[in-house]
């Protein structure tokens, strides 16, 4: 591998790039991250990611003009580029595959070597969610490049905040019961955010690594409607959990779809919290130094962020 030890990191702003970045700037590796951000110069957030040594460079992520820049000496990418949710712009296509594709097209033709995809825990080509299709059609891009590859698969994040609570806050707090739209039996196990970051950050001059796909789980492992409960019960909402299919039509059906965002009613919006989650710590604990923090460690913070 090349001795430069220049990462660009792609999607650092996100939840989970932020512990990245922090985690990267404090094992010595030099970052840089490429942003919309603002070219105004006094960007408070482009200072404060400049006073931690960040070469900030900001631009579009789907320009190529911008990627070619950001990655020209960069001997490594860190890809974090996903999303819940998508538009009519930005479809999970766009944003999943097409994007992967153009990233590593210009990264041979910059000679970047080491390439790390973050994916996810239930991306499969047979799935019916086209997240998750999506997901593992990127995998196999990056399987199949020429680069120093490794993927990460890790269950739903968390931290101080969990992401997929605040997706489904809707959900959570409907007053009358907790409208669970498919069976909730579903297992997911969280992994904190942080345990995630040290794994990427540890993995990316470590040859052992290199041609490996790790799923990564936290120590605890929840049914969603266990979950959902759970978070229910600690706000103090009361009320029973019923289960509706999102194809039935019924006054009950009828009196949830108009108090909740169309999406919820969508096959992939509701395949992604339909999946399951989990698996086996034993190869991330082998393999990596993490600090295994279980979800209830951070449940108090969790529950003030929403």
């Amino acid at each position: 591998m090349a001795s430069s030890r220049l990462i660009l990191v792609l999607g650092a702003t996100g939840f989970l790039g932020s512990f990245i970045v922090r985690r990267m700037i404090i094992d010595g590796y030099n970052v840089r991250i490429l942003t919309r951000g603002s070219e105004n110069w006094q960007d408070s957030r482009v200072q404060e990611f400049r006073g931690k040594g960040i070469d900030v460079m900001i631009g579009d992520i789907f320009s190529d003009d911008s990627l070619k820049r950001a990655l020209d000496g960069a001997s490594g990418v860190v890809n974090l580029v996903g999303s819940f949710r998508e538009s009519e712009e930005f479809s999970y296509e766009k944003i999943h595959v097409e994007f992967l594709e153009r990233l590593l097209a210009l990264g041979r033709e910059a000679g970047t070597q080491r390439f790390i995809q973050m994916s996810c825990l239930g991306a499969t080509e047979e799935s019916e969610c086209r997240y998750f299709r999506t997901r593992k059609q990127a995998e196999l891009l990056v399987e199949a490049s020429k680069t120093l590859w490794t993927i990460f698969r890790p269950s739903f994040l968390f931290a101080e905040r969990f992401p997929l609570l605040e997706l489904l806050k809707p959900l959570i707090k409907f007053k009358l019961f907790l409208p669970m739209i498919g069976s909730g039996t579903n297992k997911v196990q969280p992994v904190f955010a942080g345990d995630v970051a040290n794994c990427v950050s540890q993995s990316i001059f470590e040859r052992i690594h290199v041609g490996q796909s790790y799923e990564l789980v936290g120590p605890d492992e929840y049914t969603m409607i266990e979950l959902l409960e759970m978070v229910r019960e600690e706000l103090g909402i009361g009320g029973p959990t019923m289960n509706i299919p999102s194809e039935f039509s019924s006054k009950t059906f009828n009196l949830v779809a108009k108090a909740l965002p169309k999406s919820f009613f969508s096959k992939d919006f509701v395949g992604i919290f339909n999946q399951d989650s989990y698996g086996s710590q034993d190869v991330m604990l082998r393999h990596f130094e993490v600090r295994n923090n279980a979800l209830d460690e951070y449940f108090p913070k969790i529950m003030e962020s929403l």
